[in-house]
């Protein structure tokens, strides 16, 4: 019985001797090829800085917002200054209408406090008023020559109020007894350090209780008078100021920059659309390093042992 053995043909390039084995073929493809778009790091830090740069503008700065985080109880607040600016003159030149010459005010050239910011921003029928209360205030306590006529000693049963007259109308309005500290007769012993004193130029003072919208802004003119009245000095003179002097101190702070409402919004989509046109651009040219530059095949390389 023969058997048969079956042998498979050997490759065309081993029966013929000096023949070589042939190479694979590979498309070219262009140089630099990667795996991944490097693009994205770089998105990614924009953005992580963006927003560690908005964050800060929002939370510190004389432009940003209020915070009312770690508040504490009584008269402080951890808070920040709104986006307005004060522009301070040497001094104030004013004239009441009973006046025959123009009277040298004084004026505060620190940076106002946080509450100072707190009620020009909040608005409401006395904004202007009060703002220009306490800065005139801050003006006369920096004048005296007192070293601690900023400290102001609380009284849990002191109230103040501001009454404004004119012959048609009276109204009334509520606030800080700290407001009008330089109004006040101290005898020499209360400028002494106190430890439970309000320092008036602080800029963590709360003033939240004393904040109402009550309609719009006072329409103050020349024949108006502000009368500060504090209940624990009835005997005292009372102290009378023309509105139209507090008037010209609250314009002394003016609106500056962009309100955040308004540029937060924008930069987020900015930055949105300038991320999403970064990545549709990176994955054109991942896209486009892996096509072959034409149809033409490489031979590739094979060694001579085999």
């Amino acid at each position: 019985m023969v058997s048969f053995i079956h042998l498979s043909r050997a490759p065309p390039w081993r029966q013929h001797p000096g023949a070589k084995p042939p190479c694979p073929e590979r498309p070219q493809y262009r140089a630099g090829t990667r795996p991944c778009c490097t693009m994205n790091i770089f998105h990614v830090v924009f953005v992580i800085v963006l927003f560690k740069t908005v964050s800060a503008k929002i939370s510190g700065g004389p432009r940003g917002r209020f915070d009312n985080i770690q508040r504490k109880p009584s008269h402080h607040v951890s808070a920040h200054h709104a986006h307005y600016s004060y522009h301070p003159p040497t001094a104030i030149h004013f004239m009441c209408r009973h006046c025959a010459n123009f009277v040298t005010y004084p004026v505060y050239h620190g940076l106002p406090p946080t509450y100072v910011y707190k009620y020009r921003e909040h608005g409401g029928r006395f904004a202007d008023l009060l703002t220009g209360l306490a800065l005139y205030n801050l003006g006369r306590a920096s004048t005296d020559h007192w070293q601690y006529t900023h400290f102001y000693p609380l009284r849990s049963d002191e109230k103040c109020s501001m009454h404004v007259i004119d012959r048609k109308h009276f109204e009334e309005v509520a606030f800080p007894c700290f407001l009008m500290s330089s109004f006040m007769e101290r005898s020499p012993e209360s400028f002494l350090p106190d430890p439970n004193a309000l320092d008036i130029t602080s800029p963590q003072i709360d003033i939240k209780p004393y904040l109402h919208h009550n309609g719009s802004t006072l329409k103050v003119t020349s024949e108006q008078e502000c009368i500060l009245w504090h209940n624990m000095t009835l005997n005292k003179e009372r102290n009378i100021i023309p509105c139209a002097l507090l008037k010209e101190y609250s314009e002394t702070m003016k609106p500056s920059g962009i309100p955040v409402y308004v540029w937060l919004p924008s930069t987020l989509a900015l930055v949105i659309t300038i991320y999403t046109c970064g990545y549709c651009c990176c994955k054109r040219r991942m896209r486009k390093e892996e096509m072959p530059y034409n149809d033409t095949t490489v031979i590739g390389y094979c060694t001579r042992h085999y």
